[in-house]
């Protein structure tokens, strides 16, 4: 998206001095080569490996049954396994403060959003389904200087943080924008209608149709807070009265209630998708509850907590096993989604998916182990070219014998986004990226 059209929308604002995070990891900042976004996505609670990893070739995966919900989208992966989390501490909290940061003190997302998000409205984005209930900061996988990030998970709250500063003409400054309940109470995009108008006539064709979908994204997003119908060639959204926090949940609060999990989980994707596209930011976050989820999705069918299914004991078919085998599948359905819609928003010669690299972590590797190794990590997205999918890495032993250290993964993803670093975080197998990647 260039420039002209972020300062239509109001979507820059001023972001500050930005931090030379990059000296830390031994060398300045530097421009990226391309618009590459970057987009972290995490579950919690490992997985049962026999029942995660794929078999078959690359271009004829076959998934098992925590991972088949991602068949639809197996062409747009890159499953990687032996990976281990060395350093720090070998917890589900020792996890997801490492999985992001390397046991270094800033994250992975923080960090990028440094080093290529000068002059957009945000350097990087944290949103959250669930994940600050019954949780604290040890368990979330943000980090800057050493500290831990909650995630916003309010949708609302997001949305007004986000998207706020659409309703205004101008020249782009920095005006204050409508209020939530302004936004609630009428059409942002119809408010700025001139301003879209006026830019619809200095557009080429291409950079119109572009404009014309992420319209269509705002106006998604803007129906789905006012509690409108929405719908689309590809699905129909309904939601008769309308997400909308309520005083009367004081605990758990609205945003936090189980049976607004999916419904939150949904909107706060589609606000990721909308703020990738629309140049708000080139990094984001979501997370999806946190360590120890005491999260109990009841249209899964399971009876237990997601943390507490995840210790199944020995037995694979056991009660415990189906409960974490169904969450599991569920958040990969939420995954499929995110994937799909990244997929259908174009973007500079190809689409939002094309430009973007998306990877989905965990804390742990068996759920029912507590381990750090052989982690079940996943890639998506073509980075601009850079990223071959469909296919499955594997690098136990490949470390003199050892598993290689995820931090070589990380390197790899900054590598992706033109933030040419060596290591990140802990180098004790070496420096560099993954080879294959």
């Amino acid at each position: 998206m260039n420039r002209s059209r972020r300062r239509m929308l109001q979507l820059l604002a001023s972001a500050g001095v930005a931090t030379p995070l990059g000296t830390m990891f031994g060398r300045n900042a530097a421009a990226a080569p391309s618009d590459v976004k970057a987009l972290f996505v995490y579950v919690p609670d490992g997985v049962i490996p026999s029942l995660w990893h794929p078999t078959g070739s690359s271009g004829n995966l076959v998934l098992p049954s925590m991972s088949e919900p991602l068949a639809p989208i197996v062409d747009d992966l890159v499953f990687v396994r032996g990976l281990n989390m060395y350093a720090g501490g070998a917890t589900h909290e020792g996890g997801a403060a490492k999985v992001l940061t390397g046991d270094s003190d800033v994250s992975l997302d923080v960090f990028l959003g440094e080093e290529t998000g000068g002059g957009l409205a945000h350097r990087s984005v944290q949103l959250g389904v669930g994940s600050t209930f019954q949780g604290g900061g040890d368990k979330m996988i943000s980090y800057v200087g050493g500290s831990p990030i909650s995630p916003d998970d309010d949708p609302i709250n997001a949305f007004d943080r986000l998207f706020s500063g659409l309703g205004g003409g101008g020249d782009g400054g920095g005006g204050e924008g409508p209020t939530i309940a302004q936004l609630r109470a009428g059409s942002v995009l119809d408010s700025a209608i001139d301003d879209i108008d006026r830019l619809q006539t200095v557009l080429g064709s291409a950079e119109r149709e572009k404009l014309d979908v992420h319209l269509d994204a705002l106006r998604e997003v803007e129906q789905r807070v006012t509690g409108q119908i929405t719908a689309s060639c590809d699905e129909v959204v309904w939601n008769e009265e309308g997400y909308a926090n309520s005083d009367a949940d004081n605990y758990p609060t609205t945003y936090h209630r189980e049976d607004n999990f999916g419904l939150v989980g949904k909107l706060q994707t589609d606000q990721l998708t909308l703020a990738l596209a629309c140049g708000v930011t080139r990094v984001g976050t979501l997370s999806w509850s946190h360590a120890v989820s005491p999260t109990r999705i009841a249209e899964t069918g399971a009876t237990r907590a997601n943390h507490d299914a995840s210790h199944y004991g020995s037995d694979i078919a056991g009660e415990a096993a189906a409960d974490y085998i169904a969450h599991r599948r569920w958040f990969m359905e939420q995954f499929a989604y995110l994937i799909e819609r990244m997929r259908s928003i174009p973007d500079t010669g190809g689409s939002l998916l094309d430009n973007a690299v998306v990877f989905l972590c965990t804390e742990i590797n068996d759920g029912n182990l507590h381990d750090h190794a052989d982690m079940p990590f996943l890639l998506a997205g073509g980075a601009s070219g850079q990223l071959e999918t469909g296919r499955s890495l594997d690098y136990r032993g490949t470390a003199g014998g050892e598993n290689e250290a995820h931090t070589k993964l990380l390197v790899s993803i900054a590598n992706m986004m033109g933030v040419n670093i060596e290591t990140f975080g802990y180098s004790g197998t070496g420096t560099g990226g993954l080879d294959g990647l």
